[in-house]
């Protein structure tokens, strides 16, 4: 009988250090800027997605990062290669978004771009990993 105690009392013990572990692991913000002040009707553009995260966390280049925009005149062409570098971790904490403005946007006008980025981030000390998605807005301004 005591054994049985002792072993679910072990059990227990480990599934609280276990959650403790996971809530500690809060999911990294993100920041999304645009690379260049202005763009003109025709070009192709670029999106720096930074993740903030804490110095446990890091961001896995499998599976990979999706990103998704919308916005009136702009069309997404897709993330750039960030598996550069030695192992299975994205080693800037940012990745490039290309996009393309359409032909005919007006000149003078901004763009309001939606998006969302759905990665997952993993603790160095216990190999855990969760999936996040995060929204942003950001604006393109034509020249």
């Amino acid at each position: 009988m005591k054994i049985r105690v002792l072993a679910l009392l072990l059990v227990i013990g480990f599934f609280a250090v276990m959650m403790q572990d996971a809530s500690a692991q809060s999911a990294p913000t993100v920041k999304v800027t645009v690379a260049k002040k202005s763009y003109k009707p025709g070009q192709s553009g670029t999106l720096i997605i930074k993740f903030k995260h804490g110095d446990k966390v890091k961001i896995p280049k499998e599976p990979p990062i999706d990103v998704t925009i919308s916005g009136d005149g702009i069309t997404g062409t897709g993330v750039q290669d960030y598996t550069g570098g030695e192992g299975d971790y994205i080693t800037s904490s940012q990745i490039k978004y290309n996009f393309k403005i359409g032909s005919s946007v007006e000149s003078g006008s901004t763009i309001t771009v939606t998006g969302t980025v759905k990665f997952s981030y993993c603790s160095s000390e216990t190999g855990t990993c969760k999936m996040a998605t995060k929204s942003f807005t950001a604006k393109v301004k034509i020249k």
